[in-house]
């Protein structure tokens, strides 16, 4: 491998989750505004917790737990480019209300969770913040770091294959294959790379459509208020 191609994937890595901000249509994200929550928002990365399973198919989720709805709402967290930009990454964003914390504190039997916390496919917990102005830097400390190791695991890999230890190459290219959302370029080299090794890899069969959740409800009027008032 070399450097120039080194530099392609970090390349790669950084301008592809900007371009595909841009089509980032369809997500089944949540916007929280005046009347109500839409159920899809381009705009908006983050999406209630609406059940109390803390794992999930994406390689990190990001859980924010403001300590109130109406402080998720003047955040501007909720309008964060970058986080539409890790969107495209495999990375979820969901706002756990007071009401739904129990799944996370599980996570902390001995205290208090923080603010905002990081959860990888297996509900391990990677990071933690207690400040609203650290999430985004959490996010982009992480999302660095994974790049950082793919970049050493795809050159170990190449290292490997040259010196003819086959088996070696093999599970770190497949390291790279299982993670490929978060760094499709290097995904799709990694696939090549093991098609040449004898081993063929493959998006899996996609799942039936699931209903999109119920939207949450929020009065913009308090109860009782007539019509025309």
């Amino acid at each position: 491998m070399t450097s120039r191609w080194i530099a392609a994937l970090l390349l790669a890595s950084l301008t592809l989750p900007l371009a595909a901000q841009s089509n980032n249509r369809g997500r089944n994200g949540q916007r929280i505004g005046p009347g109500s929550i839409d159920e899809i928002d381009p705009n908006v990365a983050w999406k209630f917790l609406q059940d109390n399973a803390v794992l999930h198919e994406k390689a990190i989720t990001v859980y924010w737990l403001p300590p109130s709805l109406k402080e998720a709402q003047k955040s501007p967290l909720m309008t964060s480019k970058s986080f539409l930009a890790a969107t495209t990454r495999c990375v979820d964003f969901e706002i756990v209300l007071p009401e739904r914390t129990a799944p996370i504190a599980k996570l902390f039997p001995s205290g208090p969770p923080p603010l905002a916390l990081m959860v990888d496919r297996e509900g391990k917990v990677i990071r933690g913040v207690s400040t609203t102005k650290d999430i985004e830097k959490m996010v982009s400390i992480e999302l660095d770091a994974r790049d950082e190791a793919m970049l050493h695991t795809m050159t170990e890999a190449d290292a490997q294959v040259r010196a003819g230890n086959n088996a070696a190459a093999i599970e770190l290219y497949k390291k790279i294959w299982d993670d490929r959302c978060l760094f499709t370029f290097a995904g799709a080299e990694a696939q090549r790379a093991l098609k040449r090794l004898g081993v063929t890899v493959a998006e899996p069969a996609p799942k039936s459509p699931q209903p999109p959740p119920p939207p949450v409800q929020i009065e913009s009027k308090p109860p009782g208020h007539a019509p025309g008032q």
